[in-house]
Parts: C-alpha cells; sequence; structure tokens
C-alpha cells in the first residue's frame, strides 16, 4: 500500500512539474510580427469605411501578435484603430502617412527603447525604427523598415543601374527605385555591423519591398542582390523563412515573399521550429478588397525570451 502511494505521489509530482515546465515556457514565448496595412492614415487612398476597419482588428486578434512591426501606419491613432489599447505605440516622425512603426503589448513587461533610424532616408524615403526590448535579463534588439518600392527583382550595383533604360517615365522611376534602394544598403549594413560586433541577438523585419528569393535564384553577386550585400558571414551571417517558401496571401497573387524577418545567429537560437505564419485574409482577391484590408497580409514568427 506504501509503495502504491508513493508511485502516486511521485506520477502526481511530475505532472505538477511538466505542467509548471509548460507554463514557464509559454510566459517566455513571444510572437513578433510585421504588417504592411496599406495606406493607413489620413491620405486619400484611404477610403475604407467602419465595417472594413472591424475586419482589420478582427484580423489583428487572429494575429495575436506580442510585438509589431508596422508599416503605412499614419500614427498611433490610426493604429488603435486595428490594435486597440492593449499595445504601446512607437512610430517614426518622418513626414509622410506611410510611416513605420513598432508596436509592443503592454502586458508582456518589456522595457522599450525605441528610436527612429533615420540613415535609411537615402532621399524621400522612409525612416526605419531602431527598438530594443529587456526582459528578465534578455534583450533583443529589432530594426524594422520599409525600404524603397519598385526595385524588386533588378541587380543593384552601380553599372546595371546606369544601364537601366530611362526612355520612360515608368522606366526612369525603376531606375530611380534601384538606386535608391541600392543606398540604403549601406545603412542596413553599418546597423548590422554594429549589433553583430557587440555579439548581440537582433533582427529586422518589415517591408524589404525586395524578394530574396529571386536574388537567391538569380545568383546575384554580393554588390548585385540585396539578399546577398546583407548576408555576410560569422555573426553578420542571416536566416529568414521566407526564402524558401511561396506566399499565399490573396490565393498566392504574388508568389514571392517581400516581407520578411531576418534573424542574427544568436536570435535564430530563441526562433521556435515552425513557427512562421502568414496569416491570411479569407475572402477572393480583387483590388477594392486587397485595398480596404491589405495587399499584404501579416507575417509573424514564435521565439523564447
Amino acid at each position: 500500500m506504501k509503495v502504491l502511494m508513493r508511485n502516486s505521489t511521485f506520477t502526481t509530482l511530475t505532472l505538477i512539474f511538466a505542467l509548471c515546465s509548460s507554463f514557464i515556457a509559454q510566459a517566455n514565448e513571444i510572437k513578433v510580427a510585421s504588417w504592411n496595412i496599406a495606406w493607413l492614415g489620413s491620405h486619400e487612398y484611404n477610403q475604407r469605411s467602419e465595417a472594413d476597419y472591424q475586419q482589420l482588428a478582427n484580423y489583428a486578434k487572429q494575429l495575436d501578435a506580442d510585438v509589431i512591426a508596422l508599416q503605412e501606419v499614419e500614427s498611433e491613432y490610426w493604429a488603435r484603430k486595428v490594435f486597440g489599447d492593449d499595445y504601446d505605440y512607437y512610430f517614426s516622425t518622418k513626414d509622410w502617412v506611410q510611416r513605420v512603426g513598432v508596436a509592443v503589448k503592454k502586458s508582456q513587461g518589456f522595457t522599450v527603447e525605441a528610436k527612429e533610424y533615420k540613415a535609411l532616408d537615402v532621399g524621400k524615403v522612409r525612416h526605419g525604427m531602431d527598438v530594443t526590448l529587456t526582459r528578465n535579463g534578455k534583450t533583443l534588439h529589432l530594426l524594422a523598415v520599409h525600404l524603397k518600392s519598385g526595385c524588386f527583382t533588378d541587380p543593384l550595383d552601380s553599372n546595371s543601374i546606369n544601364a537601366m533604360p530611362s526612355t520612360s517615365d515608368k522606366e526612369v522611376r525603376r531606375k530611380e527605385a534601384c538606386e535608391k534602394l541600392s543606398r540604403q544598403i549601406a545603412p542596413l549594413e553599418k546597423w548590422l555591423d554594429l549589433h553583430a560586433a557587440q555579439d548581440a541577438a537582433y533582427i529586422v523585419l518589415g517591408d524589404f519591398n525586395r524578394r530574396f528569393s529571386q536574388d537567391i535564384a538569380l545568383k546575384y553577386s554580393e554588390n548585385k542582390g540585396l539578399w546577398q550585400a546583407l548576408n555576410g558571414a560569422g555573426q553578420t551571417s542571416l536566416w529568414t523563412p521566407t526564402t524558401t517558401i511561396n506566399s499565399d496571401c490573396w490565393g498566392g497573387y504574388y508568389k514571392d515573399y517581400i516581407d520578411h524577418i531576418l534573424f542574427s545567429p544568436k536570435a535564430k537560437k530563441s526562433y521556435i521550429d515552425a513557427s512562421f505564419e502568414q496569416l491570411v485574409f479569407k475572402p477572393k482577391y480583387t483590388k477594392e478588397l486587397s485595398q480596404n484590408l491589405s495587399d499584404h497580409c501579416p507575417i509573424s514568427v514564435k521565439l523564447s525570451i
């Protein structure tokens, strides 16, 4: 009888320990996301109704992320229409409605340091947001970005850009986009190198407006591909889940991801395996729907921190 009681007690303690361990593990998990919510602000392009905002808010609840890099959101006022009051918001002050911001869930108890990364503004382009999250003695550095649009796959070296045709307005805009995106590489590398030198855990996330899968498929050299330029060796060797899978947003309307979450080697150790997700909108694609919701679907990962 005593043996049975000991076994029962041991089993109970084991279950309690397992439940406690599971609870602690979940408490240390955070979900980090990126979402470009097209033209969410006072611009005339934003023609959303109250029903549209409610639908966006419903998707935000499904996303339920703890940290969210936001693009094309004008200010905290507009972010609250989608995400509510459960977050602290940190936004760039760039004089343009398409601002970059970061939302951090208040309940997670992070100490947050946030500052603009103005170096990305190489001429009428968006600032980044440099955010440091600290909790329980652990620190994670984030750089939220929205890089220059319009140069999704073209080579970024000066010779290739100079050789691009410029006989039409469309060609001129494309050439200008590639030139500006190329110039954003240096400030991106500077941020990466700074944190790599400190052996820090860091993530760069947002709308890169670049198809990294195509950079890789085209086997670009370091001076031609954005992925190759950023993805160095050692501490600057980066990883992202978006280079080997297709996007399902709007039924795969654009199959190559341009939204990415880049991990440093140290940050990658905190990545929870197979946690990458894309929250896909339910309706079938129409241009109107993509304007009322967004042409980008949010992406997310889970970390143990």
